[in-house]
């Protein structure tokens, strides 16, 4: 029998926890469970006897403890990002480490064009307006902006990019895209273009990168006046990319129409962020991946891998470097 170390974090909900809990048993695996937020008690399990781990979240992971994972044969991550996660411990170890491989990219894919309506068309002032009767100073749509037509900035047209790409396009947006690994457009209509060219250019900018030391304030102090279009930024990946003393000024003063986040610079996130204060500020609490199928998906496409690398085949979306 397989033994899996599954590492999860105590905010996450109980049927969450039970979804994946039932999955991961009826896969078969030996399951140890522990919590980022206890790691104490990870030092009493057998972590030598443990094939495979599981991090749903990717956290940190002592390197004391994975000293221990001798018959290791994958960190599986559930999400896409694994910038908290020190992946270079593992990679001195020779654990190899492979995050999900798109498996909720849809979700997030949908929830960044969600972002991109609700941003454009203020819906929670308008909710906020109808459920208690404030009528008055609604403008009417003067502060509305429709998607057709536009153009789309996409940074990163990897999985995730290219379906928010493609359901921009079936909106009207003219798709505009920046990554160094596409040589060649995947569709005709796209156009490969330059970061900063992008920025002068884009109706909206939608983030699709992992946050790296060269991704980490792409957007910053020394680009920010770029944005002459007045776009909308739309971030589901990783709220570092944008540096915040940045963003706070190109909604100071009027550089963008309006900024929609999901993951944020600190989590939880704080009442008194001045972020929140300003009217064109739409945010969501790191959700962008999470639906009921979605997790499924997830969950199922973990199984999978971990089933493949301890059968001694490669596993998919191993993160070589």
């Amino acid at each position: 029998m397989t033994t899996l170390l599954w590492m999860t974090i105590d905010r996450h909900p109980e049927s969450l926890k039970t979804l994946i809990r039932e999955r991961l048993n009826s896969a078969g695996f030996d399951v140890l469970e522990a919590s980022y937020d206890a790691l104490d008690a990870v030092a009493g399990m057998p972590l030598e006897s443990v094939d495979a781990v599981l991090m749903a979240p990717a956290r940190y992971f002592p390197s004391e403890y994975m000293d221990r994972l001798t018959n290791c044969t994958l960190i599986q991550i559930w999400s896409s990002g694994y910038d908290k996660f020190n992946i270079d411990d593992a990679r001195e170890r020779k654990i190899p480490v492979a995050n999900n491989h798109g498996a909720n990219a849809v979700s997030v894919a949908e929830h960044a064009i969600l972002m991109m309506l609700g941003v454009s068309r203020r819906i929670p002032e308008m909710h906020e307006r109808v459920i208690t009767g404030n009528w008055a100073g609604n403008d009417h749509g003067m502060s509305s902006y429709s998607l057709n037509g536009k153009t789309l900035g996409i940074v990163g047209l990897g999985n995730i990019g290219r379906l928010v790409a493609t359901r921009a396009e079936a909106l009207g947006m003219a798709i505009r895209f920046v990554d160094p690994n596409v040589k060649v457009s995947p569709q005709g209509s796209w156009v490969s273009s330059d970061f900063e060219t992008l920025l002068g250019i884009a109706d909206y900018l939608s983030f699709h990168v992992h946050l790296t030391d060269a991704t980490r304030g792409m957007v910053n102090m020394g680009n920010i006046r770029k944005l002459e279009g007045q776009p909308f930024l739309i971030n589901v990946s990783r709220a570092e990319l944008i540096d915040y003393e940045a963003l706070l000024f190109a909604l100071d003063n009027q550089l963008v129409k309006g900024v929609a986040i999901d993951a944020h610079y600190e989590e939880p996130t704080r009442p008194d962020d001045r972020l929140f204060s300003f009217p064109n500020v739409l945010v969501s609490p790191h959700v962008a991946g999470s639906t009921v199928d979605s997790y499924y998906d997830t969950i199922d496409a973990c199984i999978l891998n971990i089933t493949r690398a301890v059968a001694g085949e490669e596993a998919h979306g191993l993160l070589r470097h």
